[in-house]
Parts: structure tokens; C-alpha cells; sequence
């Protein structure tokens, strides 16, 4: 009787990988030599008149995430183990529980697709990881099962990159 409840207690306790995969850490887009050379130059074109007004901080500013942008479009993100346990997330080693995640949703960010996890953290207020475009449905399908899922609305850092996007395209539409 007694190795019966150790065996329960055992299984209880015991963290089940639900769903794992490996993919990149973060989406990727390497840029062509035309996508910056348009970006320089609007930066230039920016700058100038920022110059011109007195804001040289904002040109530094401005001139560094135009850097960072550079880095992360040139350098490839590593692989990364993604798993969804009985527990909680894992994004790599660091692992989210389910009490602090609220909802889920997908989105495209750039050539891939994105599994998005709001916490009540302070930070990180959304985890996002990489995932197969085929296992979208299976890891929906684990996820529903603890979360509920959510259609991504677009908030206004979106809609002002959007608008921006159509109407100043830094290079050419694929098709």
C-alpha cells in the first residue's frame, strides 16, 4: 500500500514534457545593401534637421538603434530547446509557470511565426518564441489546455510601424 501512494505522489510531482522543439531565439531577416542604404539615408535626411533644431541627443539616439537594428539583421540567433511542460514554459533554461502567464497568442514577425505569452511580471511583460510554422496547431492545441488564446490586436507602436511600412518601403515587397 505504501509503494502505491509513493508511486502516486511520485507521478504527481514528476514534470511532463508536453510539446518541445528547437528553433531560433528570435525572428531573423538578413537585409540587402538597398534596405540600408535607404535607411542611412533617411537617417541622414533626419538627422540634418534635428541638427538644425538643436537635438543632437536625439541623433545619437536615433543613430544607435539604427546600429542595434545593423547587429541583430547581420548576426543569425543561435538555436534555442523551446518546451511546454506540465508546469510551464521553457524558453532555453529559463522556465515561466503557469500561474504567472495570463494568455497567448500567435503573430508573423518577419519570416517567422510567433507564439506570444503575456505575464503579470513587470518584466518580461511578453515572452515570445520562435516556432515551426507545422506545429502551430499541436502547441495551440497543449496551450488552450491552461490559457486561454487571443486574438493579437494590433496597439499603436504596431499601427505607427505599420502605417510607416506601407508607405515608406525600405525594400522591395516579396510576392
Amino acid at each position: 500500500m505504501a509503494e502505491e501512494v509513493d508511486k502516486i505522489i511520485k507521478n504527481t510531482n514528476e514534470e511532463k514534457i508536453l510539446f518541445q522543439w528547437e528553433a531560433p531565439e528570435r525572428s531573423f531577416k538578413k537585409r540587402d545593401k538597398d534596405f540600408w542604404i535607404t535607411a542611412i539615408a533617411i537617417l541622414i535626411l533626419f538627422s540634418v534637421v534635428l541638427i538644425f533644431i538643436k537635438e543632437f541627443f536625439l541623433v545619437v539616439a536615433l543613430v544607435s538603434v539604427l546600429f542595434l537594428y545593423y547587429v541583430l539583421s547581420t548576426v543569425p540567433p543561435e538555436k534555442v530547446k523551446n518546451k511546454i511542460t506540465n508546469r510551464g514554459v521553457y524558453f532555453g533554461d529559463a522556465k515561466y509557470s503557469w500561474d504567472i502567464l495570463l494568455r497567448f497568442w500567435f503573430k508573423k514577425s518577419l519570416n517567422s511565426e510567433i507564439l506570444e505569452f503575456e505575464t503579470n511580471l513587470r518584466i518580461p511583460r511578453q515572452i515570445s518564441l520562435v516556432i515551426n510554422e507545422e506545429d502551430k496547431e499541436k502547441i495551440k492545441e497543449v496551450v488552450l489546455k491552461k490559457l486561454p488564446l487571443v486574438e493579437s490586436s494590433l496597439n499603436f507602436v504596431d499601427k505607427t510601424t505599420k502605417w510607416f511600412g506601407d508607405r515608406l518601403p525600405l525594400e522591395k515587397r516579396e510576392k
